[in-house]
């Protein structure tokens, strides 16, 4: 097992010494807190998925897994933690599959043209791919090509490496960004494997760990926290090492949780957008035990006071239905072409800024005939929405304030339709009520209209077709 590591000052991963001259050109930094509950690929994905705001973010990537297993299904549900919330995956695929190594790089590569990866985002999924790849053989001490993978040999690897480089770069976090992380929690104890019962960290793990000298903690409980994937991609994007997440204002937040219990430890992995650091030089002083992260109270608007109605009626309206909070966001103008109108709605939904924006047509001062722009949005995506707003639409300011919402449990499915002996797989939004039944069947538009265009069958008669089949495989 590699040496426990104490720091009191940011420490140089010894892979980034060639970036440092990057380092000052770097647009943003970004931040993973793994100091609580370690890192493993799906944390990663569902701390991403929160950062880009959009559940189905990660869709497009399951879908190109099934044809390589068929009974891949995944599904995102929402948890919570004290004041932080966030998105945790569900998978579940053929467990009995398992990839060479050879094979597991072919699916990654084949993946990685189907969802359009840039060449960068190539790069990177190879990257933690081969990271991996030598762990694995230092740990056993086989060639690669000889490797039996095991665990790290279902579709599972390719949706943790692609997902994550896909996710990425759709937050915008491939490129001219400089990525820190505070020293990780790797568990304790024993974990069952194929290998049989083996002490944490696992062998692949122990090896990134010693190879790239990260600092890391025992605990804080005795479970495996720490995967071989998760450590695969945490090296492959961090550049430096801080102690903690102090001293950094944060300009945006994704959160996201992991499958296992961990008791009173919040099994979640954060990942922050910053913009000041911390400082270098502390006073060295022992460390406590990793503590679970704390979160600042996002600042709200002024509110009325309004009677609070009693907690067994909120009770039974929330219970069985999804909670969260959004921002909404207003301002009114009577000045703007339609061609600005339509660029504000690719900038705000395209780029995953916004949940919904709506323009409703209205009559302003002067009787003038205007718009009341509206924005439904993450809590932490004010700021740089208001700047959008402003930018586009020359308004002198903005409303802002906080709403809480109540949604029907939803999850989205890939389905596949046979047309002529061609497959295509289609994304479905399922949404239900609170006692489990089916309230709506919803394909997605952009899928229904690549089918459509391919086949020549009108949308009208396509929407009905792969209803029935998503209906089918869900019930």
């Amino acid at each position: 097992m590699p040496e426990r590591k104490k720091r009191s000052r940011i420490v140089r991963n010894a892979d980034s010494a060639s970036q440092i001259g990057v380092v000052e050109l770097s647009k943003k930094t970004v931040l993973i807190d793994v100091s609580g509950a370690g890192a493993s690929g799906d944390m990663f994905l569902s701390a991403l998925i929160d950062i880009i705001g959009d559940n189905d973010a990660l869709v497009p990537v399951a879908a190109s897994l099934l044809i390589h297993d068929p009974t891949l299904r995944l599904s995102v549900v929402e948890k919570k933690s004290g004041k932080l919330k966030g998105p945790a995956l569900e998978v579940t695929l053929d467990q009995e599959a398992r990839l060479t190594p050879q094979l597991l790089d072919e699916v990654l590569g084949a993946v990685c043209e189907e969802v359009e990866l840039s060449d960068p985002a190539k790069e990177f999924a190879d990257k933690v791919l081969q990271q991996l790849f030598k762990a694995e053989s230092r740990a056993h001490d086989t060639p690669p090509e000889k490797l039996h993978l095991h665990e790290l040999g279902t579709v599972d690897t390719v949706l943790d490496v692609v997902g994550t480089a896909y996710l990425l770069e759709k937050s915008g976090y491939l490129e001219n960004v400089r990525f820190l992380a505070t020293p990780v929690a790797i568990g304790g104890g024993t974990v069952k494997t194929e290998h049989g019962e083996i002490d944490v960290p696992v062998p692949a793990v122990a090896e990134i760990l010693v190879e790239h000298d990260v600092p890391f903690e025992d605990g804080p409980v005795e479970k495996e926290l720490l995967t071989p994937t998760g450590a695969a991609i945490l090296v492959s994007l961090v550049d430096e090492f801080v102690e903690e997440t102090d001293g950094f204002k944060i300009k945006a937040q994704g959160v996201g949780f992991g499958t296992q219990d961990l008791g009173d430890v919040p099994n979640l992995l954060r990942i922050l957008e910053v913009e000041s650091e911390a400082p270098e030089d502390v006073e060295e002083k022992p460390k406590a035990p990793p503590k679970p992260p704390k979160e600042k109270k996002p600042k709200k608007a002024p509110k009325r006071k309004e009677k609070k109605p009693r907690k067994k009626e909120t009770a039974e309206l929330i219970e069985g239905l999804i909670t969260d909070e959004v921002t909404v966001i207003e301002t009114n103008v009577d000045d703007v072409d339609g061609e600005i109108m339509g660029l504000l709605f690719d900038e705000l939904l395209a780029e995953g800024l916004a949940y919904d924006l709506v323009m409703i047509p209205a009559y302003g001062k002067k009787n003038r005939p205007c718009y009341v722009v509206k924005v439904i949005a993450p809590n932490e995506g004010l700021a740089q929405i208001a700047e959008t707003l402003i930018k586009h639409l020359g308004t002198l300011g903005i409303r802002h304030t906080t709403w809480n919402r109540l949604k029907a449990p939803r999850e989205t499915i890939v389905t596949k339709l046979e047309i002529d002996d061609k497959e295509f797989m289609v994304r479905v939004k399922v949404s239900r009520s609170v006692d489990g039944s089916i309230v709506a069947i919803k394909p997605e538009a952009d899928d229904v209209l690549k089918v459509a265009k391919e086949t020549g069958i009108p949308i009208r008669e396509l929407k009905p077709r792969i209803a029935l089949q998503a209906h089918a495989v869900t019930e």
